[in-house]
Formats: structure tokens, sequence, C-alpha cells
């Protein structure tokens, strides 16, 4: 069994596992085993129609399907007796709040499972306030965002979400960045109306606060933070994405935790 907790890191919307680079390659340095699982609901569709199936296919795919893909890397992990920490970005927080039910060190420990899940990180994400209802705490569904173009069941990105993303990225990172983006992503991952929501996770919770966000400006987080009852808050003065803008404090933030 590994002396080292295992580091699961899950993209935000449109993200490629690669976003993570620059925190998972020195971590990995340090002796962790990373997981950088890929959201299914995302990807470049180019020349598709929406008669086609992998248009079609993209649009079926929902946070379910995201947070089995996370359960398919890590839980053979667990079985086989390491702790792991997941640790997600933006909307990756979504799904991997659910891969947390049931998967706890605590949880497993009850049904004779050896390993588990031991600490639950969120960077700028989203917490819901109310079991079976959305992410506003009630039965709406949240509006489509200003640089997202909604076509038959499909949100294509628009570069408006650049300067709101990558605000503290130089305008060569921020090209980087974008050319890295996958432009697609179901809307249906967007419309989740969950019966196990943050407050439920019963770990040790840190929430990653970034400051200078334009995309989840801090207002909202600190919303999110109470709806989740998030006892551990690092705030740092990041734009949306410090994976990108500030690897090393990131890097410092989950070696801390790991080593708690």
């Amino acid at each position: 069994m590994a002396s080292k907790p295992i580091i699961v890191f899950v993209p935000g919307a449109f993200h490629r596992p690669s976003s993570w680079n620059a925190v998972a390659e020195p971590l990995r340095q340090e002796g962790y085993t990373v997981l950088t699982p890929a959201l299914t609901v995302c990807g470049d569709l180019n020349s598709a129609t929406p008669e086609s199936a992998e248009w079609k296919d993209m649009v079926a795919k929902g946070v379910h399907e995201d947070a089995q893909a996370i359960r398919d890397v890590l839980l053979p992990k667990l079985d086989a007796g390491n702790k792991a920490i997941l640790v997600s970005h933006s909307y990756g927080s979504i799904p991997a709040s659910l891969v947390v039910e049931g998967q706890t060190v605590t949880e497993r420990a009850a049904r004779g499972l050896p390993g588990g899940i031991s600490a639950f990180v969120v960077i700028a994400g989203f917490a819901y306030p109310v079991r079976g209802k959305g992410i506003m705490g009630d039965d709406s569904e949240p509006p489509v965002m200003p640089y997202h173009v909604l076509d038959n069941g499909i949100l294509h990105l628009k570069k408006d979400a650049i300067p709101l993303w990558y605000s503290d990225l130089t305008p060569e990172a921020q090209d980087a960045a974008w050319a890295e983006l996958f432009k697609a992503q179901s809307r249906k991952s967007f419309l989740l109306f969950p019966e196990f929501i943050a407050a439920d996770i019963k770990i040790p919770k840190t929430w990653i606060l970034t400051e200078e966000d334009q995309a989840v400006i801090p207002q909202y987080q600190t919303a999110f933070i109470h709806a989740g009852q998030f006892e551990n808050v690092v705030k740092i003065r990041s734009g949306h994405a410090p994976m990108l803008s500030m690897p090393e404090r990131v890097v410092e933030i989950v070696v801390q935790i790991a080593s708690s």
C-alpha cells in the first residue's frame, strides 16, 4: 500500500486533464501517484452534425457519466488499499462530489473494504444547497452563460470565456490555454438535481477560494462554501484557474492536505 495518498485531479468544464499538468508533474516527482481522469461530457465535435452518432453521444452524457469515469480509475486503487484525495476544479467539483458517496475510508471499512477517499478539495467550484434541487436551490435550470452557444443539446464555447477564466494569465498563456480547451460540452452536464450533495460529505473538505476570479466570483464561492459546509477555506489571489496561473501554490496546498 502506498504511504502517500493518491491524488485525483478532476478538470473543469471544457478542460482536458492536461490543465493539471503543471500541478500533477511536481507531485509525481515528490512520489505521489496522480490520476487525471477525463470528463466524458465534452470534446471536439468539429464537423459533426446534430444527426451524427458523435453528437448524440455527447448530448446524452451528464454528471453521472463523469462520476463513473472517475470511479473507473479510482476504485481499483482504493480496492488495493490506497487512500485518495479528490481535487476538483469548477464544474469538476460536481461529479467529484458524487464519487465520494459511499467511498470514504470509514464507509468502506464498514463494508469490510480497504482504502478510501480521505479528503475532498474544491477549487472555485460549486456546491448544491438543497438535495434534489438545482444549483440555485430551486427547480429552475441554470441559464446558458454568455460565452456559450446552445445548439441541439450542445454548448459551444466562445472566446468570450478567455478573459473570465484566465484573467490573470498573460495574453500568450491565455492563447495557449484556449488552444487546449475542448470547444463543446453537453447541456445535460449542467442540469443535475442531486440527491447527494457536498454537505453530505463527512471527510475533511477544503475550498480554495480564488479571490480575483471573474468566472465564479468570490461572492458566489462564499455562498457555496456555506452550502457545502466546507470547514477549511484557503484564499489565494488568483483568477479562475490557479492550476495554470500559480501551480506552485496549488501544489503547496495539496501537499499540506495530504500530509495532515
